[in-house]
């Protein structure tokens, strides 16, 4: 039998999650039926799945260490590039580390196994003493927020199951608010906003745009952009995200005529190709420059990136926090 207290990482959430995350190769059909056989007991006590832990309960397991073992990930530790960019810390405190993300890097893995920025985090939490896997059964700090693979800015890491949890109810009822800036070409409106649909093809990784709903499963997407300055084919733009959703930007800019600059995916592969040739760009020119969590009354702020700061020059435009001011 195996005995576990539960710890403020682990509370606040239904038992079978709990014992999902504990032994993610068990089915989630057997560790119920383990519940109702009594084989899986919460404080001595038989206990319905959906029974809320908290911290102090007491979940006892009635199998062998060998059988609880075969039944948890078999993690295969990733080895660290030492000659990987240097995380770029905006803001930390005990329980929320805030991180400036570069192009070109996942924010967190996917079905390749290329090495992620959650990994280098991970990895800085460990060895800075704020997190040890050994006594977190459960929780991994994860990313609460995500952005594509090229493009920069702002990541919320939260070091605690907690946090986690304030952070992403933030998210699910839009208590937050995003400033993004953006390398366009084209000549677009002093200001706008942008209202739409996007529809998603998981097989293709691409979002498509509407102004109507076409399908159930459409997003509504609503984005409002200022024009800071606009010289020739090029402009550059502060991008109020009203809503958060895949693509979102880099889709709705595209659909009205404004494709982000490097965009591979969305952008005018004329326009990228002329450009690589002559920088070598190959990342899009959007960056997540502000972060506003608004119930816990937190701003963050990144600095826009050396490649951004490179094309602002070559463009002639200066850098969007000074026009702010």
């Amino acid at each position: 039998m195996k005995i576990i207290v539960i710890t403020e990482n682990e509370s606040n959430q239904r038992l079978d999650r709990f014992l999902k995350k504990l032994m993610p190769q068990a089915s989630t059909g057997f560790l119920q039926k383990m519940l109702r056989k009594k084989r899986i007991k919460l404080n001595g006590q038989k206990s319905e799945p959906s029974t809320a832990i908290t911290a102090g309960d007491v979940v006892q397991i009635y199998f062998s260490e060998e059988t609880i073992a075969s039944f948890r990930t078999d993690s295969t530790k990733k080895k660290l590039d030492k000659n990987s960019t240097i995380l770029d810390i905006i803001y930390e405190n005990n329980d929320l580390l805030v991180l400036n993300k570069p192009a070109e890097v996942l924010t967190q893995p996917d079905k390749t196994e290329e090495l992620s920025l959650i990994d280098y985090a991970v990895d800085y939490l460990i060895k800075k003493g704020d997190y040890d896997p050994k006594t977190n059964l459960t929780f991994t700090p994860a990313c609460a927020n995500r952005l594509d693979k090229n493009t920069t800015g702002i990541i919320l890491v939260p070091k605690n199951y907690k946090t986690l949890q304030e952070v992403n109810g933030a998210i699910r009822e839009d208590q937050t608010e995003k400033i993004y800036f953006a390398i366009v070409s084209g000549k677009p409106k002093a200001a706008d906003e942008i209202v739409g649909y996007l529809k998603k093809d998981g097989d293709k990784n691409t979002v498509t745009f509407s102004e109507q709903q076409t399908a159930p499963t459409d997003k509504k997407a609503v984005l409002n952009y200022e024009t800071l300055e606009s010289h020739g084919d090029y402009a550059l733009l502060k991008v109020i995200l009203k809503t958060g959703r895949s693509h979102q930007i880099r889709v709705q800019l595209a659909a009205v005529g404004f494709p982000i600059v490097g965009d591979p995916k969305y952008g005018s592969r004329q326009v990228n190709s002329r450009l690589y040739e002559e920088s070598g760009l190959k990342s899009q020119l959007l960056h997540s420059a502000q972060y506003t969590l608004t119930d816990m009354k937190k701003t963050f702020t990144a600095p826009v990136p050396p490649v951004f700061e490179k094309a602002l020059k070559r463009f002639g435009f200066k850098d969007p926090f000074l026009s702010e001011k």
